[in-house]
């Protein structure tokens, strides 16, 4: 399949390149704002075009989107009217009417769109999901990085910038899944920095029970674009509990630990036992899911994408 990408972005030079390479797929196109600056020279012999450009380019097969949240749904909207089908960087809408809209293209254009989360598809999350930790009550995750400048991207809220949009949605995406039922959100704080345009943390509580006569299942999670970088996602069930050390941006080697009931009272409360997975790719990965979809014929399905774009964009807009 041959891939344009839309932005000249960080991840999409560091990510979804090799991914897209790996996988056996080639880069054709990319898509600036301003083709005459050209591209980084590491994307090799593509020809840089506008966005409009790429989506008008017979030899772009598939979209990858990497542009500012805020433009994430014209243009999603605009290449599956074009006719070709979409990986769009997350968060993939910033309110419901837009999601709705995308739906709708998608609907109507029959061309697959993927919401481009790629932890989905690394091993560690698939050995976490049939982990046996009793009935799953609670779950803990935070992701944290330090300050960017105020010229990055993250730091506009007007292109939907800030924590709870940038990874706020993988502690959500954790709960979503992990639990069952349909999320609800009970609470959140968010704090910010005098003069800084976005929030600098947020926290927030998520529950997933069915009704009031289930057990509990409850999600709680903290952002932040303004503290040390850290990550970790900590899963609680009624007869042990189960951790990933590195959740959402895993090294080569990554690992997680576990403890049971059985193995006794110290054990729970100490280290546990440790797990690890084979290296991999989870972009590749993601990236081999998305071209099988699209030959297969496979529906778009933004049903995740809906519980987060609804809780993500209350906290953004409440408070």
């Amino acid at each position: 399949m041959r891939f344009g990408i839309l932005g000249d972005a960080k991840i999409a030079r560091n990510c979804l390149r090799p991914a897209i390479l790996s996988a056996g797929h080639q880069i054709t196109t990319i898509g600036r704002r301003d083709p005459s600056k050209g591209a980084d020279p590491i994307w090799g012999d593509v020809a840089v075009k506008t966005y409009d450009g790429l989506l008008a380019d017979d030899t772009v097969d598939a979209v990858y989107i990497a542009l500012p949240n805020h433009l994430h749904v014209p243009y999603a909207i605009k290449a599956l009217e074009a006719g070709k089908p979409v990986i769009c960087e997350k968060p993939v809408a910033l309110n419901l009417e837009e999601l709705a809209r995308l739906e709708e293209a998608a609907q109507r254009s029959g061309c697959y769109l993927y919401d481009g989360y790629m932890v989905r598809y690394h091993p560690q999350w698939e050995w976490l999901q049939g982990c046996d930790v009793g009935s799953r009550q609670a779950i803990h995750a935070h992701f944290s990085y330090p300050p960017h400048s105020a010229d990055n991207i993250r730091s506009k809220p007007e292109w939907g910038g800030g924590p709870i949009w940038d990874i706020g949605c993988y502690c959500l995406l954790s709960g979503l899944m992990l639990f069952d039922g349909t999320p609800e959100l009970l609470s959140f704080t968010k704090h910010k920095l005098p003069n800084q345009p976005v929030e600098h943390l947020a926290s927030a509580i998520v529950s997933f029970s069915h009704d009031a006569s289930d057990e509990a299942q409850i999600l709680t999670f903290t952002c932040s674009g303004g503290i040390g970088l850290a990550q970790s996602l900590q899963l609680v069930g009624t007869h042990g509990w189960a951790r990933l050390e590195v959740p959402f941006n895993p090294p080569q080697e990554a690992t997680a630990y576990f403890a049971r009931a059985d193995d006794g009272r110290k054990d729970l409360l100490g280290a546990g036992e440790m797990v690890t997975f084979a290296a991999c790719d989870q972009y590749e990965l993601m990236v081999k899911d998305f071209v099988q979809a699209v030959e297969d014929g496979r529906k778009t399905d933004l049903s995740y994408s809906r519980h987060i774009t609804k809780i993500l964009s209350t906290m953004v807009e409440g408070g």
